[in-house]
């Protein structure tokens, strides 16, 4: 049985349903954003859809500002010695369910890329591709924000209705 710590020095408590719609918000929002930002709409569709893209992605990040500061985003990045045990054994298999998730998807991508460039040398399909500046940067973000916030959501899923009723009573 592990001893529950009433404290959290950092971190404003919010419910796991909170958390989950939090990352989900930011993971949506991002990917629209800047689907809306960076694909070709054409000339009629193009200002509207980069305003909306860049309103997204604002959310997105409003929605990430908001997730930084809970307690379960805080128990994923504290050092070991600002948690009780039973938050250091749920960061710790959170950490390996999110390592394995985010590898898995970073090698289904390049996976991906590689099959799409040669369907596209073979001139077989014409998959989309990052070429530009813009598209590498929507990636390396949309990838430190998938990093910096999948721990906290495997928290989250992993935490039963148990943790909402919990922190419902505090």
């Amino acid at each position: 049985m592990f001893v529950r710590s009433k404290t959290h020095p950092m971190g404003r408590r919010l419910t796991r349903r909170a958390v989950l719609a939090l990352t989900g918000a930011v993971y949506a929002l991002y990917g629209a954003g800047c689907a809306l930002q960076l694909l070709p709409l054409g000339p009629d569709l193009a200002a509207s859809a980069s305003v909306a893209g860049l309103l997204m992605i604002a959310a997105s990040l409003a929605a990430f500002a908001l997730l930084a500061g809970s307690s379960l985003q805080r128990q994923a990045q504290e050092p070991e010695s600002q948690l009780d045990e039973r938050e250091r054994f749920e960061r710790n298999r959170a950490a390996y369910v999110a390592f394995s998730a985010f590898a898995g998807l970073v090698l289904l991508g390049v996976f991906y890329i590689v099959i799409a460039n040669d369907l596209a040398e073979a001139g077989k399909a014409e998959l989309w591709i990052p070429q530009t500046s813009a598209h590498w940067n929507a990636v390396f973000w949309g990838l430190m924000l998938l990093a910096l916030t999948l721990p906290a959501a495997v928290l989250a899923w992993s935490s039963g209705d148990a943790e909402d009723q919990a922190a419902d009573d505090l």
